[in-house]
């Protein structure tokens, strides 16, 4: 069992859970996650894999986005028993501290890749081809990735030094994070939430403002520049012009603000609980919308692009790479 009294701040006992039936229903959620996640982040994976016209920069980061999330899902079983086991963890402690790790490592890679996505599309839509490919060389794809995973990495690190026992079963919530009631737990919450909430938010913020402002005024030029020409063929080519760059204004800006909307819904309640006290009752439920992260960003990145949809239906028909690269109909966008 974890022990950690000798490092332990004295805390008056705070009951996360009222009833058994609280647990039952977090486990089952968090279970629920792990099934849908490893399985949706599979595909992508596989996808990408498979089909040669899903081999793109941009695709470079929703794989990384997968991996990440395809690590969480595949260790959050341990999540599960940990929940339901009232009377402390009932397997090796380096279990417990390995997925304390592992969720810290793979959610932290993930919010930073949303980010480094957000970036990516945004210098895809507002710069030329060839400013974008000289941007995004193999060299700073390699160099950004690393990043997005020593980021994480260095903060488990810094929790590693705070003592054996820290990342591991924590008593108050009954998960295998860290130790809440440890000396440097608030020390470490809040570096939680200045390492991995501002910078990936800033990033997603400034690039979604930056698409729709070009967007914006992209569409204002064509209303000004075009040649106003009454019937025939040129005033259909104009309103044909503006419909076509219409829809697409509409469509970049509701991907967007999906994305910041599902950003700020999973990860804002789990971040700000982790630095206002009184609300320990909330964490496990936030702690569970929080994973949900890497259960619908598959979705997000996946299913609404329309290259991944033709993959995902060959795929959930056992149809071959021929068959994928072949009858996909997505041209490359870099």
């Amino acid at each position: 069992m974890n022990t950690t009294e000798s490092t332990a701040t004295m805390q008056p006992a705070i009951k996360v859970y009222d009833y058994y039936w609280e647990r039952i229903i977090y486990a089952s959620l968090i279970a629920l996650i792990s099934i849908v996640g490893t399985l949706g982040n599979c595909l992508v994976i596989i996808a990408v894999c498979l089909s040669r016209k899903l081999r793109t920069k941009t695709n470079v980061l929703v794989v990384n986005l997968s991996v990440a999330d395809l690590i969480s899902c595949i260790n959050l079983p341990w999540m599960s028993i940990a929940v339901l086991s009232e009377n402390g963890w009932p397997l090796p402690d380096w279990i417990c501290s390995l997925e304390g790790a592992v969720m810290i490592l793979s959610i932290g890679c993930s919010l930073y890749t949303l980010g480094g996505i957000a970036v990516s599309r945004c210098c895809l839509i507002t710069l030329s081809r060839a400013r974008y490919h000289e941007l995004f060389t193999t060299f700073n794809m390699a160099a950004m990735i690393t990043f997005f995973w020593v980021v994480p990495i260095a903060v488990i690190a810094i929790a590693l030094s705070f003592g054996k026992g820290f990342l591991g079963y924590s008593e108050r919530y009954s998960m295998c994070i860290w130790d809440t009631q440890h000396t440097y737990t608030k020390t470490f919450n809040v570096l939680l939430m200045v390492v991995f909430y501002p910078i990936p938010l800033g990033a997603i913020s400034v690039s979604s403002y930056k698409i729709w402002h070009f967007v914006r005024s992209h569409t204002r030029r064509i209303a000004t520049t075009m040649p106003s020409v009454s019937g025939g063929i040129g005033a259909g080519t104009t309103t044909t012009t503006k419909s076509q760059f219409s829809k697409r204004q509409m469509a970049v800006t509701k991907n967007l603000f999906l994305i910041i909307a599902m950003f700020l819904v999973l990860m804002s309640p789990y971040g700000v609980i982790l630095v206002v006290p009184g609300g320990e009752k909330l964490v496990p439920g936030f702690g569970v919308i929080l994973l949900l992260n890497s259960c619908t960003n598959p979705f997000i990145y996946g299913t609404r692009h329309p290259d991944f949809k033709i993959a995902f239906r060959h795929l959930l028909r056992c149809k071959t790479n021929f068959q994928i690269a072949r009858e996909s109909s997505f041209r490359p966008e870099g």
